[in-house]
């Protein structure tokens, strides 16, 4: 899943769409990339970044490293060969953590559930992104 589904995942949103909510729920596995504890990590400390409305990133575990695997999450780590996977994806969509989590799905084979209708967009136009799942 990608951060922003993440996080409402952990706080029960309801802007979570049903599909992305069953296919969640129905996951024997759920993968969450390193990438987005850093993305996290990196727009909580940055006060230009955490706007006020921000409440749901503020709230998320402290430590995710040792939290998100206690409530059943499986980490995803960044390997070289996904990094130059991500650099490398030939799709107009300039968020760097968006394409690191969009090429770790492609490697793995496995569906990415983002609400993003813009990394959804390039991931179709893409035919090397073709068979991801993107909500």
């Amino acid at each position: 899943m990608d951060t922003q589904v993440l996080i409402w995942w952990l706080h029960e949103e309801r802007r979570l769409s049903r599909e992305a909510f069953t296919l969640i729920s129905d996951s024997d596995q759920l993968l969450v990339s390193v990438a987005s504890l850093y993305e996290i990590d990196f727009k909580r400390r940055d006060p230009a970044r955490l706007r006020a409305g921000d409440r749901l990133l503020r709230a998320m575990p402290d430590d995710m490293p040792r939290a998100l695997p206690e409530l059943g999450m499986h980490l995803v780590s960044l390997d070289a060969a996904t990094a130059w996977h991500a650099a490398n994806l030939p799709m107009d969509h300039g968020d760097p953590w968006d394409r690191i989590l969009l090429a770790q799905a492609l490697i793995l084979r496995v569906p990415l559930v983002s609400a993003d209708q813009g990394l959804r967009a390039a991931a179709e136009a893409d035919m090397k992104s073709r068979g991801v799942i993107i909500f």
